[in-house]
């Protein structure tokens, strides 16, 4: 019977323990860098989210006074208010900077011309969700560890969507609307008066206008919400950066 050969055993466990070591050690190493990361792209997520929500607090401004012109100038055309204050809200609440170029004729416009460019400049703003859809696309949102503030990103985005159906949806009757009133021989930025008259007796403008108002009395009315989120979200996010 052969003799079976001298086994150094301490020496095999030694480098058993040496290979047991060096995969451990470098599975922390992978699980460290992954964790470098994920902080890094928390940090870039979070500081993308600031500069996005600062400029919806800034564009949130402008919407308020669009809604209100258009909320306003459809109320006036079909009768529901005796006066519209054009000038209350200036050219950008006018929209005019769609249609005509800021002039004299523009500012000397009866009412009714006013009010049916207002409608025609429609609310127009640009809430922006690149981060968000980012987060969303990649499944990076689980980078950010404070459950509270992944929550409130949640609730403020879906509010971002809300307000950006409203907008198409009043993007949507606007386009319906100038298209109503070319068919009544008005162009809304060269208004005759006598045309729009007849245009705002037509049952279809009608129903356009008072569509539009309503949408934008939508917006109006829940804009306080809106910024209240937006600066709530921001304060979170200011918090988490330590700023």
């Amino acid at each position: 019977m052969a003799k079976l050969p001298n086994i150094d055993w301490s020496r095999l466990g030694a480098e058993a323990v040496v290979i047991i070591v060096s995969v451990l050690a470098a599975l922390a190493l992978d699980d460290w860098r992954d964790a470098r990361a994920d902080r890094e792209l928390e940090h870039h997520l979070i500081v993308s989210l600031k500069e996005d929500l600062t400029a919806d607090l800034d564009e949130l401004d402008s919407v308020l006074k669009s809604a209100r012109a258009v909320e306003q100038a459809s109320g006036f055309l079909l009768g529901k208010s005796d006066e519209y204050a054009a000038e209350e809200f200036g050219s950008a609440g006018l929209g005019l900077s769609r249609l005509v170029e800021q002039s004299p004729e523009a500012i000397r416009a009866t009412p009714q011309q006013a009010a049916i460019r207002a409608l025609a400049g429609g609310i127009d703003f640009d809430l922006s969700d690149l981060t968000f859809q980012e987060m969303m696309s990649t499944g990076s949102l689980r980078v950010i560890r404070n459950n509270a503030l992944r929550r409130q990103i949640a609730r403020y985005y879906w509010f971002v969507r809300s307000f950006n159906i409203a907008n198409s949806t009043a993007e949507a009757y606007r386009f319906d609307l100038l298209k109503a009133l070319l068919r009544n021989g008005v162009a809304p930025g060269s208004i005759n008066a006598e045309q729009l008259t007849d245009a705002i007796d037509d049952q279809e403008v009608r129903a356009l206008v008072d569509q539009l108002g309503a949408t934008a009395r939508i917006l109006h009315d829940v804009h306080g919400t809106f910024i209240e989120e937006a600066e709530q979200l921001l304060a979170a996010v200011e918090a988490e950066l330590g700023d």
